[in-house]
């Protein structure tokens, strides 16, 4: 290892863009205002730093038993102190939220800005035509990822494959959280799937992982990017 591989491997992993220049190392920067002060710092990539919040919301509850978060009584199974379970809850959702996150940070970054994504009207036949900004905002990520990325990169679509159903339970427990249904807002019995029990149930699935296997599936995009092959963060 040369003396730029050196300094470059001791640089932190959530870097959007940093790499050997010259004798030394070079990346891309960003200045703010802060008070009276301009500040400037390396510009981080979204979707590390989302992905580094999964991760490390997942390592508080993975090895966790759930039921160890509950008391015995004569009358049944709660817990005496709700606070270890709210914490628990608490990082189960930032798990997932910040694991969907990274995707959605992932495939927008990923559209180049000239690209243009043109839609049929299925009654009326008239053409839409979105350009990139249109696309980060209006299109839906499974369509980004099932038809645009693939599109752009040439590469078959994920929809169908193990990556896609592992992506797909990422989904659902974040759209479960983000629209908390009227199940989740009241009493019920342990007949009814709540998001509460959702989580328990399933505090040990690497969605972080998951996250991180869809976007490696568009190789040619993140092929030359050092955050994704840093993952997960550890020294970080």
């Amino acid at each position: 290892m040369d003396y730029q591989d050196q300094l470059l491997e001791k640089e932190d992993g959530r870097y959007y863009a940093i790499d050997k220049f010259g004798t030394g190392l070079a990346s891309i920067a960003t200045s703010e205002k802060l008070k009276r002060n301009v500040v400037s710092f390396g510009l981080p990539s979204g979707p590390a730093l989302f992905l580094h919040l999964a991760h490390r919301a997942y390592l508080k509850v993975k090895d966790i038993d759930p039921l160890s978060l509950f008391d015995r009584h004569d009358q049944g199974t709660w817990p005496d102190d709700q606070s270890q379970l709210f914490d628990f809850l608490e990082d189960s959702i930032s798990h997932s939220v910040f694991a969907f996150t990274a995707i959605e940070a992932f495939a927008n970054e990923s559209i180049p800005n000239d690209f243009k994504y043109t839609i049929k009207a299925e009654k009326t036949r008239e053409e839409k035509v979105y350009v990139k900004d249109e696309i980060e905002r209006k299109i839906n990520l499974d369509e980004k990822l099932h038809i645009i990325l693939p599109n752009i990169y040439n590469i078959p679509s994920p929809k169908g494959k193990k990556v896609w159903g592992h992506y797909k339970e990422i989904k659902k427990v974040r759209d479960r959280i983000i629209h908390l249904k009227s199940v989740d807002r009241k009493a019920s019995g342990p007949e009814v799937e709540t998001i509460w029990g959702m989580m328990l149930r399933m505090h040990d699935k690497p969605l972080c992982d998951f996250a991180h296997e869809i976007i490696g599936y568009f190789e040619p995009a993140i092929s030359n990017r050092r955050w994704y092959g840093k993952y997960p963060y550890e020294e970080a």
